[in-house]
């Protein structure tokens, strides 16, 4: 029986590789998206798909077994028939045996072989040695000098680990995985779908060079999103329109125990990730639990999982969907909240505004609520940081 729930929940996490829809338009992957180009390239040759409701999913996270059957269609077409006995794994099985016995794939046999591990979503760290021994097995390599110079504009690079820094320095010395918002390499947080795109695209730039010693092509910049996830004008009225579907799909006192587990590769994470926590000034806020989870999940509803940089702006600035950190005193982080009206100033000086917020009541799991008063006072208990993704 478990065996059987297994190869169910891997066929089940097959559908956005095998879905119609594949070289057409994606009704969520408007033209103005920062990685369309990529999104298309990658599905007019087939290596990825979307889903039958037309929609891509851009934001998405990819699976393990999902990057392999993608590495597999992009980069060895039709070997992996030669392992076709791994089918009983599930779709991904001759994929992952192509990728074993290439000496390509990451994992231990107990790990590549069991399809549950094979459903979870693959890291950036993971997806940067899959990278790096793939381009090595077709003889494509980066100089120790090359490197060394993209080591030192990882500011995270000893968090990484010694298993994957080799390769962050090769897929970041390649342009093939760049920093997130804040700068760091990011290594724990999950790869979306639009990333994986834009992956497996500059891989296909590399190696249109000839195999050896190679430095990252010359590409064009990627073009600066210019619409919100509905392919609509980066609005006020649009992004409300946006919140209240988001109402409807994450009603009052639901649960959000799970988070939003693609929440570190956001840009809001630039923003809120700095400051230090008020409960624990040695950690700092998660994009993707809690109220920090909560309020990037919505910026990226509205926004966009890539693009639209956070800045930040006088809280009486602030317009609905933009970030709100509450802050202590000392300049450490409580709370952060997703605004929902504009900031209003009373004649005492108060500014009032609602926010929908993640929290928790009585030491119960996160819960979404809507429409919650906040108030500001001078020279009150709190004060708040306001950062919006609307272009200035």
């Amino acid at each position: 029986m478990k065996r059987s729930l297994s190869l169910l929940l891997t066929l089940l996490l097959c559908l956005s590789l095998s879905a119609p829809a594949a070289a057409a338009e994606f009704s969520d992957v408007p033209a103005g998206y920062v990685f369309h180009a990529a999104i298309q390239d990658c599905a007019q040759k087939g290596f990825m798909s979307g889903y039958a409701d037309g929609t891509f999913r851009p934001a998405g996270p990819v699976t393990r077994a999902q990057l392999c059957v993608m590495l597999t269609r992009a980069f060895y077409s039709g070997e992996e028939e030669a392992h076709a006995r791994w089918k009983s794994l599930g779709f991904y099985g001759p994929s992952a045996a192509l990728l074993d016995a290439k000496g390509v794939m990451v994992y231990k046999d107990q790990y590549w072989q069991d399809a549950q591990v094979m459903g979870q979503s693959v890291t950036r760290r993971d997806m940067a040695k899959f990278i790096a021994n793939l381009m090595a097995d077709k003889g494509y390599t980066v100089s120790e000098e090359g490197k060394a110079a993209a080591r030192a504009k990882i500011p995270d690079y000893e968090a990484v680990g010694d298993f994957y820094q080799d390769a962050v320095c090769t897929v970041f010395a390649l342009g093939i995985i760049t920093g997130l918002g804040d700068g760091s390499f990011g290594g724990t947080s999950t790869m979306t779908r639009g990333q994986g795109a834009v992956v497996l695209y500059r891989m296909a730039q590399c190696m249109t060079a000839a195999p050896g010693v190679i430095t990252a092509p010359q590409a064009k910049p990627e073009a600066a999103p210019t619409t919100l996830t509905n392919g609509k004008e980066p609005t006020e009225e649009n992004v409300l329109a946006l919140i209240q579907e988001l109402r409807a799909r994450y009603p009052e006192d639901v649960d959000f125990s799970a988070g939003y587990s693609i929440g570190n590769s956001s840009p809001v994470r630039a923003a809120t990730h700095p400051y230090p926590r008020a409960e624990d000034p040695k950690t700092h806020t998660s994009n993707t639990l809690g109220c920090g989870g909560w309020a990037t999940l919505v910026s990226d509803e509205l926004f966009g999982q890539v693009g639209f940089p956070t800045r930040k702006v006088p809280l009486t600035e602030a317009r609905p969907g933009d970030v709100v950190v509450m802050l202590d005193k000392n300049d450490r982080l409580v709370h952060v909240v997703s605004v929902l009206t504009r900031p209003e100033a009373g004649q005492d000086g108060k500014v009032s505004f609602t926010v929908s917020q993640a929290s928790t009541q009585g030491g119960s799991i996160y819960r979404i609520h809507w429409d919650d008063a906040y108030t500001w006072t001078d020279g009150g208990t709190y004060h708040y940081d306001a950062y919006t993704r609307y272009p200035a």
